[in-house]
C-alpha cells in the first residue's frame, strides 16, 4: 500500500491511503529488542503502516471482494 491507492470493500465502502504512519515509540513493547525502527518507511519501505481516509462507509462482511486501484488525484 502507498499513498495514493483507493481501496474498495464490498458494494459500499470506498478508502484511499493518505500517509505512511510514523512509528511511535508506544509501540515498542511489541517488537522483539524493542526495535520498532523495523515498521519506519525511511528505514525499511514496505513495512510501514497507512492511514487511510474514509470516502463512503458502510459495513465490511464476510467474503466481500478488495478492488485495489490508483487514485485519481
Amino acid at each position: 500500500m502507498r499513498p495514493g491507492i483507493r481501496l474498495t470493500i464490498g458494494p459500499e465502502i470506498q478508502l484511499e491511503v493518505t500517509s505512511y504512519t510514523t512509528p511511535c515509540v508506544h509501540n515498542k513493547r511489541w517488537f522483539r529488542d524493542e526495535d520498532f525502527s523495523r515498521i519506519s518507511q525511511k528505514l525499511n519501505p514496505g513495512w510501514s503502516r497507512v492511514y487511510a481516509k474514509v470516502l463512503r462507509g458502510g459495513v465490511v462482511r464476510p467474503g466481500d471482494e478488495v478492488v485495489v486501484s490508483e487514485g485519481l488525484g
